[in-house]
């Protein structure tokens, strides 16, 4: 007959494991960073590391009131598909390692987003205060709010510039061949 010992308490429970030490993963290091984080650390991570914004309110409220510049916008429906790891959208969109920042408004929640990356193993944070935040922090700010679509509605003045232009061109083209 063979005797085993039983383990003791110290080797059952090592708290002390880990602790100390700077062989930790960079998940685990991660974890231990603040989730909901203000709107000048945001400006300043930014400006430093170039980190993925992401806007997480409705096609309304983004074109009344502006976005962050430069910040990506995600509809709902597509959340799952943008913070996957594995899935297309993410590689393309996001470089490896980047910290991406939400923020949304009163109806999303940056808060819930940053979770659920951060289980995913991201380096996901959540900004407080949302776009107002970032604007009293000196960030820059995309878009018109008297404009419903403004890229869009650039690029058809443009267009209609153009092709009015072209429009008159003819016209007068044509005017010298029949007078």
């Amino acid at each position: 007959m063979t005797s085993t010992t039983a383990p003791t308490a110290p080797d059952m429970l090592n708290f002390t494991a880990g602790f100390g030490s700077t062989s930790q993963t960079p998940r685990a290091r991660r974890s231990r960073r603040p989730v909901a984080i203000d709107a000048r650390s945001v400006v300043a991570l930014k400006r430093k590391q170039g980190c993925a914004v992401v806007d997480l309110r409705d096609w309304e409220v983004l074109d009344r009131t502006g976005w962050v510049s430069g910040s990506l916008h995600c509809p709902p429906g597509e959340f799952a598909a943008l913070i996957d790891p594995a899935s297309p959208l993410h590689v393309r969109l996001f470089e490896p390692g980047a910290t991406i920042v939400f923020y949304g408004g009163p109806n999303a929640s940056p808060l819930a987003a940053a979770r659920k990356a951060r289980a995913m193993g991201l380096d996901a944070r959540a900004m407080r205060g949302g776009l107002q935040a970032w604007r009293d922090a000196g960030g820059r700010v995309a878009g018109h709010p008297e404009s419903a679509l403004p890229a869009l509605r650039s690029s058809l003045r443009t267009a209609w510039r153009y092709s009015l232009s072209g429009v008159k061109r003819r016209v007068a083209q044509l005017k010298r061949r029949f007078a």
